[in-house]
């Protein structure tokens, strides 16, 4: 009688156990991204780096953040809920860096240091899959983002040419931002080919804007990630992963476009006592590369093109991104 007892408690328990598997991960991921125009462009110039440091946690969350998700409509029970904390620098230069004096139509030198703190879930719906991630980045642009030393330690350390333009940076500045991005993951062939549109939003005192695009996928285990870990404001995918299979990779390429109300880094300090230029309101991005995963390691190699943000810039920007995960 107890072996049927327990044959009909698992018959019951299984279906329940099978969705508690999705909702529950007990890994988290770090991840370790650098972007650099050097990797693709052999440029100097504009956005010419940025590096960021990611930590998504397991999925393992207390009842209070779920509901404080779900009232923001991000989260239904069944869903994984993450939380995430970042800490990154990018750094922007006029094309000359050789020049010590004010370029007024180039790019003004600035700096951002920032951290965030952001939520992110992941809804199953029979095949398809809904991502949404929203963040609060709070920073700091100016001199106080160590940009300055960042990037002339880098040029000793390479035997490059010191820039020489920064006293004519933005001044120090705090910022506080919210991101939001939605994306839909759209299988054609389960695992092996899948198409992932996106819609973005950034308000507050760095950008504001709002954007959309498109990522086509094709490789070997496409369930395990979302798209490339990439620095905003580049279309970025996941910056957790979760695999079935021991080794998995895919091929992609994507665009996206946005309108940009605001950018610090062309408009100025906010005070309007600093350089700037002219932005232009609408700008384009393509990107193409390749990701690798194995156990609990995953690589990233991305080639990005920008078009021209400003009234001025000669040409589109080019520039490589590199992103380093690892689950634990």
């Amino acid at each position: 009688m107890r072996s049927v007892d327990l044959t009909l408690n698992l018959l019951l328990v299984s279906p329940l156990m099978a969705g508690f598997v999705y909702a529950e991960d007990s890994k988290g991921a770090l991840t370790v991204g650098l972007d650099n125009d050097l990797f693709g462009g052999g440029t100097d110039e504009h956005y010419t780096h940025g590096t960021e440091i990611t930590y998504v946690s397991d999925t393992l969350q207390p009842e209070w953040l779920k509901g404080f998700a779900s009232g923001l409509a991000l989260y239904d029970e069944g869903d994984e809920l993450r939380i995430g904390f970042s800490l990154g620098q990018q750094m922007f230069t006029p094309a000359d860096v050789s020049r010590r004096d004010l370029i007024v139509n180039d790019r003004p030198y600035a700096g951002w240091l920032y951290a965030s703190v952001g939520m992110f879930t992941d809804s199953k719906a029979g095949r398809f899959r809904s991502i949404n991630q929203l963040e609060l980045i709070i920073g700091e642009v100016g001199p106080n983002s160590y940009a300055e030393d960042t990037q002339k330690l880098i040029h000793r350390i390479t035997d490059s040419k010191q820039p020489k333009g920064w006293d004519n940076q933005l001044h120090n500045e705090i910022t506080a931002d919210l991101q939001y991005q939605h994306e839909w993951i759209l299988p054609l062939v389960e695992n092996y080919i899948d198409v992932v549109p996106r819609v973005a939003a950034s308000l507050g005192t760095s950008q504001r804007n709002v954007g959309a695009g498109l990522t086509f996928r094709f490789g070997d285990g496409l369930s395990a990630d979302v798209g490339p870990p990439l620095i905003r404001p580049s279309a970025a995918g996941s910056h957790y992963f979760k695999s079935d299979q021991s080794f998995y990779w895919y091929l992609f390429a994507g665009a996206q476009g946005r309108y940009v109300a605001h950018n610090i880094f062309l408009d100025g300090n906010t005070d309007g006592d600093s350089h700037s230029v002219d932005k232009k309101e609408w700008v384009g991005e393509v990107q193409g590369g390749l990701v690798m995963g194995w156990q609990d390691w995953r690589f990233t190699l991305t080639e990005i093109y920008r078009s021209r943000e400003f009234d001025g810039q000669d040409d589109p920007d080019e520039f490589g991104s590199i992103a380093v995960s690892y689950r634990f």
